[in-house]
C-alpha cells in the first residue's frame, strides 16, 4: 500500500499549515522511502524584494529538510521555490510536471506576509492535475483517520472506493457509504445498483465492517459533511467540484470552507475515472 504514497507534495506558507500537511504526509508515508516535495511560492507583487524573499524561504524550508532528517531519515525532501501572482497555476504546473500520488494542503485563514493558502482551489487542483488533493484543518493535526465517508450517487465511484480501500487499510479505518438521492430523482434511476455494486466491491476488499445509510438531499456536499459530523468521521471522499464545491452569490466555495478551524474532519478531492 506504501506504493501510492511515494511522492507527495506540499505548498508551504511557513505557517501551521505547513506543520500539519507534513505531520499528515509523514503519518502516511512513515518510514518507507518516499520523497516530499515542498513548493513555496513568491508574490510577484513581492518582485523588488525577490533576492532577500527567496533566502529567507530557502532558509526556511531547509529547517523543515533537517526536521525530517531526523525524524524520518528514510524520506528524502526536495524543496523548490517559484515566483509569480498565481498560486494556483503555478503549484497546478509543478504538480503537472512533478507528477505526485498525492497532494497535502492545511488550511487556515492566518494573516502573514508570507503567502496564504487560503485561495487556492483544491478541487481545482484535482481537477486539473487528475491527482488526489487531501485537505485539513489545524483541528486535524493531531487525529487519525478511523472513519471514512464515501458518498455514493449516480454513478460508481470507482476512484474513491480505490482510496477508501488503500486509506481503509493503512489506518485501519471503517468505511461508511452514503447513498445520495436527489430530492427529485425518478424511482427507476440507477442509485441502488450502484450502491450495491459499491458495497460489495468494498466486502471483497476489507474485512472491516461497512456501515451504510442514505439520505436524500440537493447539494451533495452539505449532505456528506452533515452526515460526517453526525457520525464524527474524520474524511470525506469527493470527486473534485462536482461533490466538493458550493455555488453561491459570491461565487464558488470548496467544503472545507465550511469547516471550522478545530475541525477534524479532511477532505480527499478525486477527479474521476473518464
Amino acid at each position: 500500500m506504501a506504493a501510492a504514497f511515494n511522492k507527495i507534495l506540499i505548498p508551504v506558507d511557513f505557517s501551521l499549515n505547513t506543520e500539519l500537511a507534513i505531520t499528515k504526509a509523514a503519518g502516511l508515508i512513515g518510514w518507507e522511502e518516499s520523497t516530499l516535495h515542498l513548493i513555496h511560492i513568491i508574490k510577484g507583487s513581492q518582485r523588488s524584494a525577490t533576492g532577500f524573499l527567496s533566502q529567507e524561504a530557502e532558509t526556511a524550508l531547509k529547517v523543515w529538510v533537517d526536521r525530517l532528517a531526523v525524524s524520518h531519515p528514510a524520506i528524502k525532501v526536495r524543496i523548490h521555490i517559484l515566483h509569480g501572482a498565481s498560486v494556483q497555476k503555478l503549484i497546478t504546473s509543478c504538480a503537472s510536471m512533478l507528477k505526485p500520488d498525492l497532494i497535502i494542503i492545511g488550511k487556515q485563514n492566518n494573516k502573514r506576509r508570507w503567502l496564504s493558502l487560503k485561495h487556492l482551489s483544491p478541487a481545482t487542483l484535482a481537477r486539473k492535475t487528475n491527482c488526489p488533493v487531501w485537505t485539513a484543518k489545524p483541528g486535524a493535526l493531531e487525529t487519525r483517520t478511523r472513519i471514512i465517508v464515501i458518498p455514493i450517487r449516480d454513478s460508481m465511484p470507482d476512484r474513491k472506493l480505490e482510496w477508501g480501500v488503500l486509506l481503509a487499510r493503512k489506518f485501519k479505518a471503517q468505511i461508511h457509504l452514503l447513498a445520495i438521492q436527489q430530492q427529485a430523482a425518478p424511482k427507476e434511476n440507477g442509485l441502488p445498483q450502484i450502491f450495491l455494486r459499491a458495497y460489495h466491491h468494498l466486502r471483497e476488499h476489507l474485512h472491516h465492517p461497512i456501515e451504510y445509510t442514505s439520505v436524500t438531499r440537493r447539494h451533495p456536499a452539505k449532505a456528506a459533511l452533515r452526515y460526517a459530523e453526525k457520525i464524527m468521521a474524520d474524511m470525506i471522499l469527493l470527486n473534485a467540484a462536482t461533490e466538493s464545491d458550493l455555488s453561491g452569490i459570491t461565487g464558488s466555495r470548496h467544503i472545507s470552507d465550511l469547516l471550522t478551524r478545530d475541525s477534524k474532519i479532511q477532505i480527499l478531492d478525486l477527479q474521476p475515472y473518464n
